[in-house]
């Protein structure tokens, strides 16, 4: 994911969506090629189960909650986040407690589906809304100048989990859509 050239300019912007979905930074590998002479079929996508659902959500007021007092090494984000997107968290909260941001609002979510590509893995397709979760000057709390209208984004959340019966943390995103 690469973020449009207008948006560049808005300082900060890394912090936001799971660090993706603002930035355009893609954590995940891209979607498989389309096989030979044709296109890729869109994944069927099924209803997530409670439990994904659960973890998915907790993910998000995780994540949001940490934005707004930034430390990288907040053992919240550990419970909900592994992998590269565990270190694009950190490297995000890092990024804002040194620039003296924090994120504050909230975010919009449209859960299409999952699709499962594996026993511990699930891709959970969501159009993310960001329009309301806004970077803010961390001592004044005012809120700094940067993109207000930004496009929705389809992201593919990978979800794994070591063993069965543990819990799911969200492994990559990456961007798939824009305006869904």
């Amino acid at each position: 994911m690469r973020l449009r050239p207008a948006a560049c300019a808005v300082p900060a912007v890394a912090a936001i969506l799971a660090s993706a979905l603002i930035t355009g930074c893609s954590t995940a590998p891209a979607p498989p090629s389309a096989p030979a002479g044709g296109t890729a079929a869109a994944p069927a996508l099924q209803p997530p189960s409670p439990e994904v659902r659960q973890a998915y959500d907790t993910y998000w007021t995780t994540w949001l909650a940490a934005n707004r007092t930034p430390d990288p090494q907040d053992p919240a984000i550990e419970r909900v986040a592994t992998g590269s997107q565990l270190q694009e968290l950190r490297d995000n909260l890092a990024h804002s407690r040194s620039a003296g941001q924090v994120l504050l609002g909230e975010v919009g979510h449209r859960v299409d589906g999952v699709e499962s590509p594996g026993p511990r893995s699930l891709i959970l397709h969501d159009c993310v809304d960001l329009d309301r979760w806004l970077i803010h000057d961390a001592r004044t709390g005012e809120p700094i100048d940067q993109l207000k209208d930004k496009p929705s984004q389809m992201g593919a959340f990978t979800l794994t989990r070591e063993n069965e019966g543990d819990s799911w943390r969200v492994s990559s995103l990456q961007v798939i859509g824009e305006n869904c």
